[in-house]
């Protein structure tokens, strides 16, 4: 565990602490036991803000070695997911010129979805290269046919890449605020990245999330809370810009940005500048408000569950979502209070969501053992997953408390 102390944009040590989750767990360290759950290593959950750059980070960085080498998270159990990234590809392909051979490189790529979906739809012919430190993972991209690099992506293997092809198109979906040194990262997208090439980044964006409540997307995988001003300082230090701006409904709430080196023939897109003038209002002042705010929240939200399970009615929750263990925990809601989670990845289930000792199950235990309300925790999909369970024969309630929209 590393103390963050300095920003990796700006290297100023001028920090303003302004939310204090407490000593958290690891999100995706499910337990074997409810014992081992209960009693799971837990890390400082502290979110701090850098006035120089705009950007919001944790106190402490945990070894990424330990939070991703044997991922969890599967993208293709995501159908919202799959369908989303059908819709970059299309997106993409009305931005740029898809040609024969087309290097496609997707970092942090999972278990292959963004490129499968991309090759399938692809009409020209295309290379395809996945790079995702998960050996899991890394498998399972691997017999659908995606060419992976299973480590972390870094200037080398960036180098190793370019030294064949430089990538016309670069995709990350939700990572970049997983990387502690994100300089390095950078660095390798401007090695492997063609003069003309365009890097498209997604990544949850901070001031929505902040509009919306939305606390659970803090945790120790998410190193870093990004707006569009800190990219856009990091960014100019290696001669790349953001030339267009998307906002995405994918994750809660996320913003898509095409960046391509400056003396490409991309031009930058109105909407840039007005993401950067809107984001001046984001200060220390408003981010210590937003923290008092959301902790009255989790109290009355905490308060509003254990009535209702006073009350006599049982209440399981759906979906082991690493920001469903945030609000659990946060929240201090447990195995008695919840009956279980109900999740429909194969490899969670039987296992324990750390902290809470609360077992992972699938959806069969629901007419086995049935439930007055489910807790819907990844909220963002939370229309799909209350369709798909009533379809499935659920008739109860259903409970979410995010998002809930802050105004300050």
């Amino acid at each position: 565990m590393q103390t963050i102390n300095e920003c990796p944009i700006t290297q100023s040590t001028k920090i303003h602490p302004y939310l204090d989750l407490g000593e958290m767990p690891l999100v995706n360290n499910l337990a074997d036991s409810r014992e081992e759950s209960l009693n799971c290593p837990k890390y400082p959950l502290v979110v701090n803000y850098f006035p120089d750059s705009g950007l919001s980070a944790l106190s402490v960085a945990v070894d990424p070695n330990i939070l991703f080498t044997n991922y969890l998270y599967k993208s293709s159990v995501s159908q919202p997911y799959a369908q989303h990234c059908m819709g970059m590809f299309s997106d993409i392909s009305k931005y740029v010129n898809i040609k024969n051979g087309d290097l496609f490189v997707d970092i942090g790529g999972n278990d292959g979805t963004l490129l499968h979906e991309f090759k399938t739809l692809n009409p020209k012919e295309g290379l395809y290269v996945n790079i995702d430190p998960s050996e899991n993972l890394g498998e399972i991209a691997k017999s659908r046919g995606i060419n992976t690099f299973t480590c972390f992506f870094n200037p080398e293997i960036a180098q190793t890449i370019a030294t064949v092809k430089k990538a016309n198109i670069i995709t990350s979906t939700n990572v970049f605020q997983h990387l502690k040194d994100i300089q390095k990262f950078i660095e390798g997208i401007t090695i492997m990245l063609a003069d003309n090439g365009i890097w498209v980044l997604e990544f949850p964006y901070w001031v929505h999330d902040l509009e919306t409540g939305q606390f659970d997307q803090i945790y120790h995988e998410h190193v870093y809370y990004y707006n569009i001003t800190p990219i856009s300082i990091l960014l100019r230090q290696y001669d790349l810009e953001i030339k267009k701006i998307e906002p995405q409904e994918i994750h809660g709430g996320t913003v898509r940005l095409y960046i391509a080196k400056i003396s490409s023939f991309h031009k930058v897109r109105p909407r840039v500048f007005e993401y950067l003038a809107q984001e001046r209002k984001y200060n220390e002042r408003y981010l210590q408000k937003w923290a008092d705010t959301v902790q009255t929240l989790m109290q009355k939200w905490k308060e509003e569950i254990t009535h209702l399970k006073q009350t006599g009615v049982k209440i399981a929750a759906f979906g082991a979502a690493a920001k469903g263990c945030i609000f659990l925990n946060a929240l201090g809601i447990d195995y008695q209070i919840l009956e279980y989670i109900v999740d429909d990845t194969d490899i969670k289930q039987g296992k324990y969501m750390p902290g809470v000792g609360l077992e992972i199950v699938g959806r069969q235990v629901l007419k086995e053992n049935p439930v007055d309300y489910i807790l819907i925790l990844p909220h963002n999909f939370a229309n799909f997953i209350q369709k798909s369970l009533i379809d499935s024969g659920y008739t109860g309630g259903f409970l979410h408390f995010l998002p809930h929209k802050i105004n300050l």
